[in-house]
């Protein structure tokens, strides 16, 4: 591995280490994607006259579907999503769990992106000293607070939240809460998922505590609990947000004589920190600030200070909002009035409809089935439906490979890799079954490798089917002491 060595340290001390060249041009790479705007599209026309809403037919694996979600024209017409810390977590929330990027800590300026593994195997002093050397290659102050945040794509699994959203903003609209806050916390808190339960005790779409839900008629027992239903859960947030969190947001405000409007996005930003952090924590942090307007200077003062218990977590909170807010919009604007769910569907529609020039026709089949994997593990589309589309393209694949010469054998090789690598991410996920069928599908193209055998050990002890583990762990092995089984 090529290293390059870094000297950093004051005229007392110098210090020496490693840095994986790898590593910094990659991070390069990062700090060109970040220079460019990235927002969705920007509405056009009179700002004033758009529409609250937007209708979208919505086609998944299962059928089509008309929903209507909230139209967030403020975002662009007041430019928060050209906002550094905006910018920043939408290049969080779409990058993979193995890879991490470091930043400057109270702008959100990336700096580099480095591989999760490769950092987590440095010792303290040398992540230090890595972070150092960055303050001072882009001239920062020596006293810069350097951060480094790992992907979420994970996490947010925007497309599953979908049919939630349209579900939800009728709730809200019936108990008289203002339905942009229950587009927005089903993007952020859990986003595509009922049985979400936090370290603090908060569970379900809209992440309520146990004795909030209790106080809005819920059921919260040993045997029950209603803040996994979708409706209920809705019903509780949107009196939490109406009796509480709306009305300590205008006392705050109006102690300090800072005018609002209840549909502004400042506004609306204000009182989501408050049901995440809580009016005391929020006015705490408002009386260090001790401002004198509202507006998009206030929250930006929010993400810059510290109160009780309105620390780094709260401060993010709504910066993320944002950048959920803006990649969502993307994902639903993308294709006008449609979006596709599946997104492997969509390709393999434009390719036959001939709608998409294919300039590297083999390229494209692999990019289904990257689109169709990445299906899977979003959630979109179940195994079943998996199994049989991918089946179709590598049909469509081994033909054009037929008639161009290319060998099966090898191609045998690549969708094993390929199978192995997909399982290990449903293992990141824990999608246990899914990714025990997906080693399955990988050994039938290659039934000698040992690690694919590995990984269905950890698969099936995950689930607790120790004969299964024990029986692949045998077979690992013996592969492993007979290396001629092995394909090359």
């Amino acid at each position: 591995m090529y290293c390059i060595i870094v000297m950093i340290g004051s005229i007392k001390q110098r210090t020496m280490m490693k840095i994986n060249i790898a590593g910094c041009l990659v991070g390069l790479g990062l700090l060109t994607g970040c220079d460019h705007k990235i927002s969705a599209e920007v509405p056009t026309g009179d700002l004033k006259s758009q529409p609250e809403f937007v209708e979208k037919t919505v086609i998944g694996y299962s059928g089509t579907q008309n929903h209507k979600f909230l139209n967030n024209y403020q975002v662009y017409s007041e430019g928060w999503d050209t906002l550094a810390q905006a910018r920043f977590w939408q290049d969080v929330i779409a990058l993979s769990h193995d890879s991490m990027i470091i930043n400057v800590a109270c702008v959100r300026q990336p700096l580099y992106k480095v591989s999760t593994t490769e950092w987590h195997c440095q010792t303290e002093l040398e992540k230090d000293l890595y972070k150092q050397n960055l303050v001072i290659n882009n001239s920062l102050d020596q006293n810069t607070n350097i951060f480094v945040t790992s992907g979420k794509k994970f996490f947010f699994e925007y497309k599953k939240a979908l049919p939630m959203i349209s579900q939800a903003l009728p709730v809200f609209e019936k108990y008289e809460t203002d339905p942009w806050y229950a587009q927005t916390i089903l993007l952020i808190e859990s986003p595509g998922k009922t049985e979400a339960r936090s370290y603090a005790g908060a569970r379900g779409p809209f992440q309520l505590m146990p004795y909030v839900a209790k106080k809005y008629g819920l059921v919260v027992s040993k045997y029950q609990d209603d803040r996994t239903d979708l409706t209920k859960s809705a019903m509780a947030a949107a009196k939490l947000i109406r009796s509480i969190c709306i009305p300590y947001a205008k006392k705050i405000l109006d102690q300090r004589s800072i005018s609002y409007n209840e549909k502004d996005l400042w506004f609306r930003l204000f009182v989501m920190h408050i049901y995440h952090a809580g009016a005391g924590n929020v006015a705490a942090v408002v009386e260090k600030i001790a401002p004198t307007e509202g507006g998009m200077p206030l929250i930006r003062q929010m993400w810059q200070n510290e109160a009780r218990g309105f620390k780094n977590e709260s401060q993010n909170y709504s910066q993320i909002a944002l950048a959920s807010i803006i990649n969502f919009d993307r994902l639903i604007s993308q294709d006008n009035d449609t979006v596709y769910l599946v997104e492997g569907d969509k390709n393999m529609k434009f390719f036959h409809e001939k709608t998409k020039i294919c300039v590297d026709t083999l390229a494209f089949f692999k990019d289904c089935l990257a689109a169709y994997e990445s299906d899977l593990v979003e959630g979109t589309i179940p195994f079943d439906y998996f199994a049989a589309r991918v089946s179709k393209v590598q049909i469509d694949m081994l033909k054009y490979t037929g008639d161009h010469g290319e060998s099966k054998y090898l191609s045998n090789i690549l969708e094993s890799e390929r199978m192995y690598k997909l399982g290990n991410e449903l293992m990141y996920k824990r999608k246990f079954n899914d990714a025990i069928m997906v080693f399955h599908l990988g050994l039938e193209k290659n039934p000698v490798s040992p690690a694919t055998y590995e990984s269905l050990v950890k698969a099936y002890r995950s689930i607790g089917n120790t004969d299964l583990a024990l029986k692949y762990s045998k077979k690992s092995k013996e592969l492993s002491e007979n290396p001629d089984f092995f394909i090359r």
